[in-house]
């Protein structure tokens, strides 16, 4: 089985290493260094001829349209390079697996045919009114875009909304929500570039969303029958983005928690593939207990 593992970093190369050591060595790692790093302490620390830092550096700015970018920009690097890839994850590098590689590869297996991408359809009125009024306020490019942000503050005073759904070539599209961190199929990773580059109504809509990185994709993706049928939809009231994480383990309490020892045991009954937020120096003595379950279960 060909992966493919697209991975986001801005910090910390030695937990990007561990990571990538501790996945599958014969995968192919397309990675992008946020512009505002040091690219030579990633680069010389990380190489090999299945690494490749992509040569296109967004400068990353969290909520806006500027992710959706560096995601379409790993997405093009795996589909145009010159070998076909079964199975295409998204991770960031500070994810650390919880299974081993053969109890992935063997997961995938079971799973052709199938989309681990999961998604909430947010045009519903079982949406709670804090989160449409996140998804209904446009945003500026820039979190502090000075103009933008005063545009946005205009817009709400006088009522003016941005909906839930949105037209592309005379259909009408819901939005939906899901997380950063998934696996598709190589297929459904082209169908997700084609749209993003060929469609304008596309970007238009997203440009000022908030958070596109967790919405454009799964928008795409459940708007079009033959791929929303392969993916899984959360139906429902909204369960919280850590329900929409299908491969996961993320604590938010309010803030995404940094995962040490005292996480273990919760982590491995989870039965999820990843975990983040794993961090060098803090996350260490986890990732010892990680290797040794793994070592346990061969």
């Amino acid at each position: 089985m060909n992966i493919a593992y697209l991975i986001s970093a801005h910090t910390d190369a030695p937990q990007l290493k561990r990571l990538i050591e501790a996945l599958h060595p014969d995968a192919h790692y397309f990675i992008h260094i946020d512009q505002k790093s040091n690219m030579d302490e990633f680069s010389p620390f990380i190489s090999g001829d299945n690494i490749h830092f992509i040569p296109a550096r967004i400068d990353v700015r969290w909520g806006t349209m500027l992710e959706v970018h560096y995601q379409m920009a790993l997405l093009r690097a795996a589909v145009l390079y010159p070998i076909h890839f079964d199975r295409i994850f998204f991770l960031s590098g500070m994810d650390y697996p919880l299974w081993s590689t053969s109890q992935i590869t063997k997961y995938l297996e079971s799973q052709k045919g199938k989309e681990l991408l999961q998604g909430y359809c947010m045009d519903t009125n079982l949406l709670n009114d804090q989160q449409r009024e996140l998804y209904s306020t446009e945003r500026p490019l820039k979190q502090n875009e000075r103009w933008g942000i005063l545009l946005r503050k205009a817009k709400h005073f006088f009522g003016i909304r941005k909906p839930l759904h949105f037209r592309v070539k005379g259909r009408r599209w819901k939005l939906y929500k899901g997380s950063a961190w998934w696996c598709v199929s190589q297929e459904l990773a082209a169908h997700l570039l084609d749209y993003f580059d060929h469609y304008p109504a596309v970007q238009k809509y997203f440009v000022n969303s908030f958070c596109p990185a967790e919405t454009l994709i799964q928008t795409i993706a459940f708007n079009c029958p033959q791929w929303a049928n392969r993916c899984i939809l959360t139906k429902g009231p909204y369960p919280g983005l850590d329900a929409l994480t299908p491969l996961h383990f993320i604590d938010y309490n309010p803030v995404i928690k940094i995962l040490d020892e005292s996480d273990y045991t919760r982590l491995i009954e989870s039965g999820k593939m990843f975990c983040r937020k794993v961090v060098s120096g803090k996350s260490d003595e986890l990732v010892a207990l990680i290797e040794a379950h793994k070592k346990q279960n061969l």
